[in-house]
């Protein structure tokens, strides 16, 4: 199953179930209102993964519907045109005002990064190979999140948010999150709370085998959530999911937007390294075609927004292409 262009079917896993982690500190996040200069406690959750095509489904980790464990977090009050507001002195000068620390901003369809023109560079992706071996899957993975972070930081610095390089384990065990999902769940995930990629190698082993294209779709969109928490995206959906009774459609509605954005912001990837490096175009493709593949259900949407979305990313590489929040109910369900 090494061959770039394998395209056997592969098993799925059931849908995954959804937990909470704690909130990133304080410091990361400036809420809608807080940007207004209010300062209002608001709250925050964390974990997101997936188990897509082959593998490729993994989303929130735990029920979509438990939206528990609430911590308080105050914006900080900045100017309206986003620079930090200096005091001015009776008949003197304004200052110059200073540039404002990236933030992560508790926003959906008005998210920064979401705005127009902002997409992925090329990036030049070289890869080592892949074996059945965990410590070589491991340096694997990582050479993937290296080529990712070269791709998402330019994107995040111009929405003005913060970057970091997530954390990455080829075991499933306990983290922030939780417990970790059983191999029945969850295949691979992602904790927001401690900015961990869990990418289990021997379930990744059962189910995908040694085909790049799942993988590197997987850790895609897993890397799709590392940048959703960065920006603020994750926590504002926790909080619009908290306006809500649990097992609610509209509940499901905010789980499938998060997931298919993910896999849209995966697809953007894919296109940013396709023929270049160690990705021949092949590979891309196949990759990218991955999304046929889907699990249908009501946390990711049925096949056919699985796959619209994930093409919408490789094809237009541009985060409002990747906006679901702003999309019509009948292009998420």
């Amino acid at each position: 199953m090494s061959d770039e262009g394998d395209r056997r079917p592969h098993p799925y896993t059931p849908p995954p179930t959804v937990v909470f982690p704690p909130a990133p500190p304080p410091a990361t996040i400036l809420s809608a209102t807080a940007r207004q200069g209010k300062n209002t406690p608001l709250s925050m959750f964390g974990v997101l993964g997936m188990v897509i095509a082959f593998v490729l489904a993994v989303a929130l980790l735990g029920r979509p519907d438990l939206f528990d464990g609430r911590t308080a977090v105050a914006g900080s009050a900045v100017a309206p045109d986003g620079l930090a507001a200096a005091p001015v002195t009776a008949g003197e000068a304004p200052a110059p005002k200073a540039p404002v620390k990236p933030r992560a901003v508790l926003e959906l369809e008005t998210n920064p990064l979401l705005a127009a023109g902002i997409g992925l560079p090329e990036v030049t992706c070289k890869l080592p190979g892949m074996s059945r071996d965990p410590e070589q899957l491991r340096a694997y993975y990582q050479a993937v999140i290296t080529c990712l972070d070269q791709a998402w930081q330019p994107a995040l610095a111009q929405a003005n948010e913060p970057f970091s390089s997530p954390k990455l384990e080829i075991e499933a065990g306990r983290s922030m999150c939780g417990d970790a999902p059983s191999e029945d769940e969850a295949t691979a995930y992602y904790c927001s709370g401690g900015r961990v990629i869990f990418m289990p190698t021997d379930r990744l082993l059962s189910q995908a085998g040694l085909s790049q294209a799942a993988h590197l779709a997987v850790l895609a969109h897993e890397y799709g959530h590392h940048v959703q928490a960065l920006s603020g995206i994750l926590n504002a959906a926790y909080e619009k999911g908290e306006e809500f009774d649990k097992e609610t459609p509209e509940r499901l509605e905010i789980t499938r937007r998060t997931e298919l954005q993910a896999n849209c912001f995966s697809g953007m990837f894919i296109a940013s390294i396709a023929g270049r490096g160690s990705v021949s175009a092949k590979l891309a493709r196949s990759a990218a075609d991955s999304f046929r593949d889907t699990v249908a259900d009501d946390t990711h949407g049925s096949v056919k927004h699985q796959v619209q979305w994930g093409r919408a990313g490789y094809d237009k590489n541009q985060t409002s292409a990747c906006n679901t929040w702003l999309a019509p109910d009948s292009e998420v369900s």
